[in-house]
């Protein structure tokens, strides 16, 4: 019984870490939805050919119209990412042929743009997350997060660009305003991975990370526990 109890103790606070990160992701949000305004009244007024102009025309009137509901349906879609589908979406049930499922377009697009971003933002975040991710583990005796973890930078960057095309903004216009989501996006999400690492670390969930816990991703439940209250 008791073993029982604390293994849902520490599965619970694995779970707080997910909450915390998603609040401050949610809360970068609202940084990004500013930042996204300011790249493109800067793209407004600087010179380029007459099609790239309406391009810019376009996405500006229809950010006027949709950021607020781009901002909320991303912060909503990522608090319903807390708690992962019991069962495949309609996406992963689509009919398949000889190995070969029917993917839409724009599900191929989305997923482009976002896996191009996600090896940026892996670059600034790469450690934060490791050590996290270990910490993770640990508390949830898992081998790894799982692929629908909000916690993977590929779940939570593919749900902002899937919610930009759901909001109403354009066919192409994501690259207009993709290194300004992606700089700010880099710097926020390295503080929420590193915040995350620092309320572990004082609850004592492994306070030193060495190699050998590093080396020990295919057996997560080798060695002796670290601390925990």
């Amino acid at each position: 019984m008791a073993t029982a109890s604390f293994s849902s103790q520490r599965r619970r606070l694995a779970g707080e870490i997910r909450q915390q990160f998603v609040a401050d992701a949610v809360l970068t949000m609202s940084e990004i939805v500013e930042a996204v305004q300011q790249r493109l009244r800067t793209l407004m007024d600087e010179a380029a050919p007459s099609r790239e102009m309406q391009v810019r025309r376009d996405a500006w009137t229809f950010y006027q119209r949709h950021r607020h509901t781009w901002r909320e349906a991303t912060a909503k879609a990522w608090n319903e990412a807390l708690v992962p589908p019991a069962t495949p979406s309609r996406k992963e049930d689509a009919p398949d042929f000889g190995g070969l499922s029917l993917v839409g377009n724009d599900v191929v697009e989305n997923k482009i743009l976002a896996s191009r971003m996600v090896l940026r933002v892996m670059d600034k975040v790469s450690a934060e997350l490791d050590d996290l991710r270990l910490r993770i583990r640990y508390l949830e005796d898992s081998d790894d997060l799982d692929r629908q973890d909000i916690l993977r930078p590929d779940v939570l960057v593919l749900i902002l660009v899937e919610e930009w095309a759901a909001s109403g903004m354009p066919s192409g216009s994501w690259p207009l305003i993709n290194d300004a989501v992606q700089l700010l996006l880099s710097e926020r999400l390295k503080k929420a991975y590193q915040r995350g690492n620092r309320t572990l670390i004082d609850k004592g969930v492994m306070p030193t990370i060495e190699l050998k816990d590093r080396v020990k991703r295919a057996s997560p439940q080798a060695g002796a526990p670290r601390a925990f209250p």
